[in-house]
C-alpha cells in the first residue's frame, strides 16, 4: 500500500464498513470529513475513488445544501454552505437516501392544510 495514501485507504474502510450496516441493518452513517486529516493527494484520490452518480439533491433554504450520489450506492457526498455561501462542512453519507433531504412530517402536515385550504376554496 502507497504510505502516501494511508489515511484515504482507513476513510475507505470506514465507507465501506458502513455500507455494510447500512445492508445488513439499517444502520446510517455521516463521516465529516475535516475529521480525517487528508492530505490534498489523499483527498483527490478518495474524489475519484468515489466518483458522482446520477442523482444530485440541491436543498434551497435559509442555507444550500447538496448531496451528489457517489458512484457507489448507498454512498453520498454531501455540502452544507452557510446563507453567504461559504462552504461550513463536507460529509460523506451512508445512507439509502440522505435524511435531511426527504419530507419531514411538520412539512407534510403544511401541505395537507394548504390543500385542505385549497380544495374549500374551490368547493362549489
Amino acid at each position: 500500500m502507497q504510505t502516501d495514501l494511508i489515511n484515504a485507504v482507513f476513510l475507505l474502510n470506514e465507507i465501506r464498513h458502513a455500507l455494510v450496516e447500512l445492508k445488513n441493518e439499517g444502520k446510517k452513517r455521516v463521516i465529516n470529513l475535516s475529521n480525517f486529516p487528508l492530505s490534498n493527494d489523499e483527498a483527490k484520490f478518495v474524489d475519484e475513488a468515489l466518483g458522482r452518480g446520477s442523482v444530485k439533491i440541491i436543498y434551497e433554504g435559509t442555507e444550500l445544501t447538496i448531496w451528489q450520489e457517489t458512484k457507489i450506492s448507498g454512498v453520498w457526498w454531501g455540502e452544507y454552505r452557510n446563507s453567504s455561501g461559504k462552504l461550513i462542512l463536507r460529509t460523506i453519507e451512508i445512507t439509502f437516501y440522505p435524511e435531511l433531504a426527504m419530507s419531514q412530517i411538520e412539512d407534510i402536515e403544511d401541505g395537507i392544510s394548504r390543500l385542505d385550504e385549497l380544495l374549500s376554496e374551490l368547493k362549489i
